[in-house]
């Protein structure tokens, strides 16, 4: 029963948050969705390029290079210079708003608010029939025109854009975790604006050219169940998302959003000399590809429109069906859902974990304390019986007893041994290792390694100890830490962490393990280059495994576990901390001599 319930809450998450990856119309870059938007703004930019002759950028600096590698998406090699970044930044910023593409939670919230319709092309929730498409095009025109507004201030006097001017942004990298990144005005800001040209022509119906908006589609009212299709148009349409081209329709799309997005790069790099003009190109951009041809309603069926036929089923749970591409990846989505709240959980769990082995070791220790003994088995008896004398009567009361008083005791055994009894307790100790006087001090070494999918890495530990009682143990230690990032599947060579090592030991004399407490403190030094933080940046590390066992393999080897550990290297302390925060299973061996 208890499998069949998570088997159900996971399949509706994964459907959740598929559905929820759909509203982004051409989808982008994550481990589940496809390069929609990158792929169509990259083949944009080489068309822009290649019209105005557009020399090539400059070379990405130290630090430049270092964001670029740790973006959570890989841009094609053409588009790794600064420019083509910044402009794949700017179109993926319309979905993300600075936070990373797995933090579900918060991007449910992002293509949920009422306000952001206006950014993907889609109905606000008073863009309603009769009107309703033809002002929800006029707010897409109206975010257009602001962002190209802005992106015009990034450009020089030659009306080329200068990628001195900055302007800064949020953004979620890989490794280096939420920064403001310094990024050209002009290619980050005409990227917002290029995502909402690219999402009108999956977000809408059209003419059957594909040059006009016939009708708007709706998102809001859809995923929550509450569209009337006769007021809120029709409802957003999973299938219109693609971008692989599956049949003539998509494919017309697809290439008409290519068209218009290159149409707009020209528009406002090419030769013109004032804001003005450049804008005047910009309107003629907007009228070609996304003015709104009316006379299309819920009375004549959208125009028959041939979209209709890309309308999403409903399921049993009254759920737009899953495409193909999400539903390959929604296993991966529900995963991502349920580690997005593991931290809470995880240092909840330390606490529980670690009193809970306390009180299984004392209660073990406890009973062995006591000899380890149980109730004896009860010795067969036969029937007995025993006869008092008057003169024993006598001297044992003062009453009369009669002349003989005989008493019969009978006890029933079973003449078979109880197989199923326990067996009887061990009462020997388990040797402890290192030395056998536990008062003496033992030098020692330690082995070992760890996994951590919170902060995806790995680390592999060497150190020295000193045995200096019964319950104390310090040490000196060293680990190589790389970092892996699942976005791209990039593995970066980390941290090395350099720390003393104390060990607070509670030896369970009758068990063939020990529990133990463990804390580090030391320093972290980064062998990476990332964006704000060289290679070569010194901090911080500290670590704790609260709920430590060892196990007893001989006097002078133990196994280590320690299920639940904490690692935090710290190893950029100036302007903002960089700090890479591990939740690890780690397995190590100890040597100590006997």
């Amino acid at each position: 029963m208890r499998r069949s319930k998570i088997g159900v809450v996971l399949f509706i998450a994964g459907a959740a948050v598929a559905a929820v990856s759909s509203a982004r119309a051409y989808t982008i870059e994550t481990h589940f969705t496809a390069r929609c938007h990158e792929k169509l703004t990259a083949e944009a930019l080489r068309n822009a390029r290649a019209a105005l002759e557009i020399a090539a950028t400059p070379p990405a600096t130290e630090g430049e290079r270092a964001l670029i590698d740790d973006l959570q998406f890989a841009p094609d090699d053409d588009m790794k210079d600064l420019a083509g970044a910044t402009l794949l930044i700017g179109v993926r910023d319309n979905d993300l708003k600075g936070n990373s593409q797995d933090d579900l939670t918060v991007l449910s919230a992002i293509h949920g608010d009422p306000k952001s319709q206006r950014e993907h092309c889609l109905r606000g929730p008073d863009e309603q029939e009769p009107g309703g498409s033809a002002a929800a095009v006029a707010s897409c025109r109206a975010f257009i025109r602001d962002r190209v507004l802005l992106a015009l201030q990034g450009l020089d006097e030659t009306g080329r854009p200068d990628l001195g001017n900055r302007t800064s942004l949020g953004l979620h990298l890989s490794f280096r975790g939420r920064v403001d990144a310094s990024l050209p005005a002009y290619y980050l800001r005409i990227g917002q604006a290029m995502h909402a040209i690219q999402d009108s022509f999956t977000h809408t119906y059209r003419t059957p050219d594909g040059m006009k908006i016939t009708v708007v589609l709706n998102w809001l009212d859809s995923v929550n169940g509450s569209l009337v299709e006769s007021v809120g148009g029709p409802a957003h349409a999973t299938k219109l998302d693609v971008c692989d081209d599956p049949d003539d329709l998509r494919k017309t799309r697809r290439t008409l959003a290519t068209d218009a997005s290159t149409a707009l790069l020209v528009a406002t790099m090419g030769p013109r000399k004032t804001r003005d003009e450049r804008m005047v190109a910009v309107d003629h951009v907007l009228d070609t590809y996304l003015d709104h041809s009316p006379g299309c309603t819920f009375a004549n069926e959208w125009c028959q429109a041939p979209e209709s036929q890309y309308k999403d089923q409903k399921n049993l749970f009254g759920c737009s069906t899953i495409p193909a591409g999400a539903m390959a990846g929604w296993s991966t989505v529900a995963l991502l859902a349920f580690v997005g709240g593991r931290r809470r959980r995880i240092r909840r769990t330390f606490g529980r974990v670690f009193i809970t082995m306390i009180a299984i070791g004392v209660g073990s220790a406890a009973a062995r304390a006591d000899g380890g003994k149980e109730a004896p088995a009860p010795e067969p008896t036969a029937t007995s019986t025993t006869t008092i004398t008057p003169a024993k009567a006598a001297s044992s009361t003062s009453l009369a007893v009669p002349a003989m008083v005989t008493i019969t005791t009978t006890t029933t055994t079973s003449a078979d041994p109880n197989t199923h009894a326990p067996p009887a307790p061990t009462i020997v100790a388990v040797e402890e290792p290192g030395p056998r006087d536990p008062s003496q001090t033992a030098w020692g070494a330690y082995l070992g390694s760890s996994g951590s999918i919170d902060k995806t890495a790995v680390a592999v530990q060497l150190g020295a100890r000193l045995k200096m009682s019964k319950h104390w143990t310090v040490g000196l230690d060293g680990e190589w830490n790389p970092w892996i990032t699942l976005n791209g599947y990039r593995f970066g060579s980390g941290v090395i962490n350099m720390y003393g090592t104390a060990i607070l030991r509670f030896p369970l004399a009758y068990e063939n393990f020990n529990l133990r407490v463990t804390v580090n403190l030391g320093a972290s030094y980064l062998l990476m280059n990332l964006y704000g933080a060289p290679s070569g940046s010194l901090g911080i590390f500290a670590g704790a495994s609260p709920a430590g066992l060892e196990w007893k393999l001989s006097r002078s080897l133990i196994l280590i576990v320690n299920p639940l550990s904490i690692a935090y290297p710290v190893p950029q302390m100036r302007g903002v901390p960089l700090s890479y925060p591990q939740y690890r299973f780690n397995v190590g061996f100890e040597i100590l001599k006997g």
